[in-house]
């Protein structure tokens, strides 16, 4: 206690000098309508500013959630592409002959450089993911699960010499395999493809449906090059990728809920 009165001994000019101040200014703001219109303009500047970069403060730590928001409507929409795209009906999406599905998820590690890359995406098990499952890009395919467990799911690239994808040149019905025979990260080879074929450079290639990977006419490139080699019966055609695989951040998989009564009606 006798601290306590030291220090307001002490100090105690400069308190009252301080709420004397305070007393005046509330009374100058008061009692005159030039300052008072002037203190309420400044106050409204500052207490904006300082809301503003509260909710700057408050945006950038939910920046994780929203942009999982996004994801999951970026999802339903692009579902919509595919329903539309896969079976040209314009019926409502949510239709149970439809038989995909998309989720979400984040790459969180990959390789591009390597014989045979992988990607590591942060979805597993628990968000239903699972092997044989397709995975593509805003741009196109990306590749097919390879395993996963409960958190993460490795993911095997369609830059991997291991990768062989059912694809088809769009609109001309003539299909073979996406295969990745080079370290050029822009470019695969469609094989398969038989000579009598119409052919042309800018040639759309998409997925040909024929898998339960993959929903039909997912975009994978266009037909950079062709050529044929005498007594050759299939054409050598290069695929230029829309997809920068340095780049990727985000995918979406596939869930094709129709996927093991497929897969047992196709066992031997």
């Amino acid at each position: 206690m006798r601290n306590i009165i030291l220090f307001f001994a002490k100090h105690g000019s400069t308190f009252l000098f301080i709420l004397l101040e305070i007393i005046c200014f509330i009374l100058i703001i008061n009692f005159n309508n030039n300052q008072r219109s002037i203190y309420l303009h400044s106050s409204n500047l500052i207490s904006g500013k300082l809301y503003e970069e509260k909710q700057k403060f408050v945006d950038f730590f939910s920046l994780s959630e929203q942009l999982d928001s996004l994801q999951v409507e970026n999802a339903r929409l692009l579902r919509r592409v595919l329903y539309h795209e896969g079976y040209g009906k314009s019926i409502e999406i949510d239709s149970s002959d439809f038989n995909y599905k998309l989720i979400p998820a984040k790459i969180i590690n990959q390789s591009i450089n390597s014989r045979n890359n992988y990607l590591t995406i942060d979805k597993g098990t628990i968000d239903d993911i699972r092997p044989d499952m397709g995975v593509i890009g805003r741009n196109g395919i990306i590749g097919i699960v390879q395993n996963a467990n409960t958190k993460y799911a490795r993911v095997l690239s369609i830059l991997n010499s291991k990768s062989r994808i059912s694809a088809k040149i769009k609109n001309k019905g003539y299909f073979g395999n996406i295969l990745w025979r080079n370290l050029d990260t822009q470019r695969l080879d469609l094989e398969a493809i038989p000579t009598h074929a119409t052919v042309a450079v800018g040639d759309t290639v998409v997925t040909s449906g024929y898998s339960t990977m993959f929903p039909p006419n997912i975009f994978i490139g266009t037909i950079e090059t062709f050529q044929s080699k005498k007594g050759a019966s299939n054409y050598n055609i290069t695929v230029k990728l829309n997809n920068n695989f340095s780049k990727l951040q985000h995918v979406f998989v596939i869930d094709n809920t129709a996927q093991d009564f497929q897969k047992t009606i196709e066992i031997e």
